[in-house]
């Protein structure tokens, strides 16, 4: 089985640090854990300007953990390259791997700080002749997969509207379901601000909205997330319904029959069928996605362009909004 040389930059929550917390457990949730797991990657170093970060990494990993990027490539040449960096570095450092040339770089979601970044990353990675994979991870996940059939097949007939309701953000965790969608359904149509809600932590906006996907209407509210974090998409169709619900670790189809009680109307199910989700080894899905591309030329899922287009629509609420994304 061909391999690839792997290395991790930024080893916080979503490089290395999610896997303190799943001691002993089959949970694969951070670029360390996908790689390590993973047959056709060898996990060779780590980067992290924090000597914290590197010991923690080095101990758990049992691989060398360098402070900078110059001093990493003095000892090797990754052809993976993962940057699970803040999002501000994403442009700056994607700039000074792809020096390097590797054969893909796999990059934390949003993909840049603003979409004029994220575009000159997608010309200077096809430049490079140089995969580039974004980390919206559901579109990875074999529930979804699955989801995108039952919608295409129509089971639970033609979409007719869709509720979103989200938390802790537009742009940290609204983007997910926002880039789900455009994945699942197409490009938007309009944006229309219903309640322009406020701030969390000061810099996110929480705005209800009214984002237009093809013919569908879909409608993102905005929740607490000091009072419960929470993330679902409910799907309406003309012969059922979809529950995306617990942010996608479960969901949930409702088909419509005969109401048992009123002649001539109709109701949902109580049977509730269940499509399998896999985020809790969400970052093995992604990582094999990438693998799959690089070895068979599999189209990716989620990758610079489609981000791109994710970043644009988030830009274009925030505008609305007056604010920068």
């Amino acid at each position: 089985m061909k391999t690839f040389s792997s290395v991790i930059i930024g080893l916080g929550a979503i490089g290395q640090g999610y896997d303190y917390d799943h001691e002993g457990s089959d949970l694969i949730l951070t670029h360390a854990a996908g790689f390590l797991h993973h047959p056709g990657y060898d996990l060779i170093a780590g980067v992290d300007p924090s000597p914290r970060q590197r010991d923690r990494f080095e101990k758990k990993y049992s691989r060398p953990c360098y402070k900078d990027i110059d001093t990493l490539y003095s000892d090797h040449r990754p052809e993976v390259i993962s940057l699970a960096v803040p999002t501000h570095l994403h442009f700056p450092i994607c700039k000074e791997v792809l020096a390097h040339s590797p054969r893909a770089v796999l990059c934390e979601k949003p993909i840049a700080a603003n979409t004029r970044e994220a575009r000159e990353m997608v010309s200077l990675a096809e430049s490079k002749s140089c995969a580039l994979l974004v980390n919206y991870m559901r579109r990875f996940d074999p529930g979804v997969i699955e989801l995108n059939k039952i919608l295409n097949d129509e089971a639970i007939g033609s979409l007719y509207k869709i509720n979103v309701w989200y938390s802790k953000g537009l742009v940290n965790n609204g983007s997910h379901y926002l880039d789900l969608l455009l994945f699942l359904l197409g490009e938007v149509a309009r944006v229309q601000i219903i309640d322009r809600g406020r701030l969390w932590a000061e810099s996110d906006p929480e705005p209800d909205l009214l984002i237009q996907i093809g013919e569908i209407p879909v409608y993102f509210l905005a929740l607490r997330e000091e009072c419960y974090s929470f993330g679902e998409i409910i799907f309406w169709g003309t012969k059922g319904m979809v529950r995306y619900t617990e942010r996608g670790r479960v969901i949930e189809i409702r088909k419509a029959q005969p109401d048992p009680f009123f002649s001539g109307y109709q109701m949902l199910q109580k049977e509730k069928t269940t499509v399998p989700s896999e985020l809790g080894r969400a970052l093995w899905h992604v990582v094999d996605g990438l693998y799959r591309h690089l070895t068979l030329q599999t189209k990716i899922n989620s990758d610079g362009k489609s981000a791109s287009e994710t970043l644009a629509v988030i830009e274009q609420c925030t505008g609305l909004l007056g604010r920068k994304a």
